[in-house]
């Protein structure tokens, strides 16, 4: 579990002198008893009976910090050059004060705050966005049947879900408006429209800007005639960033009500990330080989 230093990124030691030592190595010596890279630790402050450390990583593991008192002093007072007096002791304003807990209680604390944060984000899994997308539905040309259609399945699955609005046609602006949520609580955020082949569609990209790494498999394949294929096809995605997962799906209300009887389906089953994307894909290219080659279409 990673605690937020909330920038209290110093810790210091009282009762320690220096003669000739190497301070690179004793910031490596601190780094790896925290259980922090080598370069995250550095000391920006020597003093007489006194050396201050600065941790330039916004985030520790709380299990590596606390209860380390101890271990640190030991492990500094055996850098060539470093004495500890008997009283030696390491302080901190902020989270890294954890280090000087006492071990039982440090294990107390560390078992408060998995619970805590369990619970937090238990409650974020369940919260909910939804954006439609397009000026066409802005502007009141077509109605937006999928948002309402998907904040009334998501209420009935256990979700508190709220409308986001709509989107732009800009993959910088998506990728704002999306971003603009991630800090408000939800565990998930569902786009639709916007994953086609034509110039105005931009969510796929916009959560790639979010996520580079999210899953985009292809729902269908064109070739690009810069007309009104400007892609290769359509995708869907399922990206994160943090507890939040991202879905972009595609526009057409029957296309949507299917992808989210296979998204909440598959997130009730606890499938990883890149199973609910394929699992999403192969059900949209299903319907459209469907569309496409319709049974009893041949006569004999």
């Amino acid at each position: 579990m990673d605690l937020n230093l909330l920038e209290k990124t110093t810790f210091w030691v009282d009762g320690i002198e220096l003669a000739s030592t190497d301070l690179g190595r004793l910031a490596a010596v601190a780094a790896s008893v925290l259980g922090l890279p080598a370069d995250d630790v550095m000391v920006v402050d020597v003093r007489p009976g006194l050396v201050a450390f600065d941790v330039m990583s916004p985030t520790v593991p709380a299990e590596s910090v606390t209860a380390k008192e101890r271990t640190l002093l030991e492990k500094l007072g055996a850098v060539e050059g470093v004495s500890l007096a008997l009283d030696a002791a390491v302080h901190s304003e902020g989270v890294l004060g954890l280090i000087a807990a006492d071990p039982v209680e440090g294990a107390r604390a560390l078992e408060a705050s998995r619970q805590m944060v369990s619970e937090v984000l238990q409650r974020v899994a369940r919260r909910a966005v939804v954006f439609a997308s397009g000026p066409e539905v802005r502007d009141g040309k077509i109605r937006d049947t999928n948002s309402p259609f998907l904040l009334e399945a998501l209420g009935v699955a256990g979700f508190k879900a709220d409308a986001g609005g709509i989107l732009e046609d800009d993959a910088v602006a998506v990728a704002a408006s999306l971003e603009g949520v991630l800090a408000r609580g939800y565990g998930l955020v569902i786009t639709t429209g916007g994953v086609g082949a034509e110039d105005k569609d931009h969510n796929i990209e916009a959560i790639l800007r979010l996520d580079p790494r999210a899953h985009t498999p292809w729902i269908l394949r064109f070739e690009r005639d810069m007309k009104r294929h400007h892609k290769d096809g359509v995708r869907i995605a399922v990206g994160r960033v943090g507890p939040t997962m991202l879905v972009a799906l595609p526009g057409p209300n029957d296309e949507v009500r299917l992808a989210t009887d296979v998204l909440l389906s598959a997130l009730s089953a606890g499938r990883p990330d890149h199973e609910i994307a394929e699992a999403l894909a192969i059900a949209l290219r299903d319907r459209w080989h469907s569309r496409m080659h319709p049974r009893g279409g041949e006569h004999g």
